[in-house]
């Protein structure tokens, strides 16, 4: 993968492409079959069938994020006695046309929240939400350089007053924190009944605390530091302890250097991100977050500065997501266009 090879032939990438057509998959016959149901009422069937779609629109988006031209196919195939086919992928442009359709439509449907929802009479935090539609909508848009219809949409999230930024940086990621303001859609998890291995692949190796773990997903020490000291997320690697192997892990003072004896120079360094201290099972229950409240602010500041270079809103966007992590602030007068993409 860091040669930049894609084949079937990886498994990772074989897995990934399966499990997003097995959520089309069930989306299709969710789709399907609900519209032919008799039991339940036209707003069931409409809620229902809302939140099988938005979750085909994000399956979409990852497939076409990661393959470009991919194979559409929805529920309106089910009908076609060939629809298992081989086909021809299609392109992006018609892909995105035809998600643009589906969160339209499905962000006029689904809630602002699950509070005293008549369906489902309960606060199902996790659902597909009005919101996480406008969203998804705005990062579609992102991702086509569409920059005003970027402006559109995440006025229209702001404007929904459900999402602010979780106060800290530092307790975010955590597993007690499975739920807060800032989630926008996320796949929920429960260490005893689908618990995930986010903590195993996050976590050092040789750690005296969080321990067994694999350290799959680092950052380059180039990464690292360019944070500043003050700054929370900085605190938020395992830049340096005393591993259960006897040897002080650090950063290496140069490239090449030769460590010290009693010390070994880290490649690279894990992030604390879903490795927090507070969780010890083989199986965690952290939140997987896909949408998230900084998403649309920094979007929204992006796409401003597309439009017209920098504006007050635009680094104001910016410093309220940095200032939640302690970070140096921007000054408008610092920046141009070029210097602030």
């Amino acid at each position: 993968l860091s040669l930049g090879t894609w084949s079937s032939t990886n498994g990772l990438l074989q897995e990934d492409w399966n499990a997003m057509y097995k959520l089309i998959a069930n989306a299709n016959n969710a789709i399907y079959y609900i519209n032919q149901m008799t039991q339940i009422s036209p707003e069931e069937k409409s809620q229902f069938t809302a939140e099988a779609r938005f979750l085909r629109a994000s399956a979409y988006m990852d497939l076409t994020d990661n393959w470009g031209p991919v194979i559409l196919i929805t529920d309106a195939n089910l009908a076609n006695p060939d629809y298992l086919d081989q086909t021809a992928p299609t392109s992006v442009e018609n892909i995105d046309s035809f998600l643009i359709n589906e969160l339209d439509e499905v962000a006029s449907i689904l809630p602002v929240n699950y509070l005293n929802n008549s369906i489902y009479n309960s606060n199902d935090v996790g659902r597909a939400t009005k919101g996480a539609a406008l969203t998804m909508l705005a990062k579609l848009y992102l991702r086509a350089h569409d920059w005003q219809n970027v402006v559109t949409m995440t006025q229209e999230v702001m404007a929904l007053n459900q999402y602010s930024l979780y106060p800290t940086y530092l307790g975010l990621f955590k597993e007690s924190n499975k739920w807060c303001s800032e989630n926008i859609f996320s796949a929920i998890s429960d260490a005893n009944t689908n618990g995930t291995e986010l903590l195993n692949h996050f976590g050092p190796v040789d750690h005296p605390v969080v321990q067994n773990r694999w350290q799959y997903y680092t950052v380059n020490w180039d990464f690292y530091n360019t944070f500043g000291d003050e700054d929370e997320r900085k605190q938020c690697f395992f830049a340096e302890y005393m591993g259960t192997d006897g040897l002080l892990h650090k950063q290496a003072p140069f490239m090449g250097a030769e460590p010290a004896e009693g010390e070994f120079y880290m490649p690279d360094v894990a992030t604390r991100k879903y490795a927090d201290d507070e969780t010890t099972t083989y199986y965690d229950g952290h939140s997987v977050n896909i949408l998230r409240y900084a998403d649309v602010l920094l979007s929204r500041a992006e796409a401003l500065n597309e439009i017209s270079g920098p504006t007050g809103e635009a680094i104001d966007l910016i410093n309220q997501v940095k200032a939640r992590s302690h970070a140096k602030l921007l000054v408008l007068s610092d920046y141009n266009q070029s210097s602030l993409r």
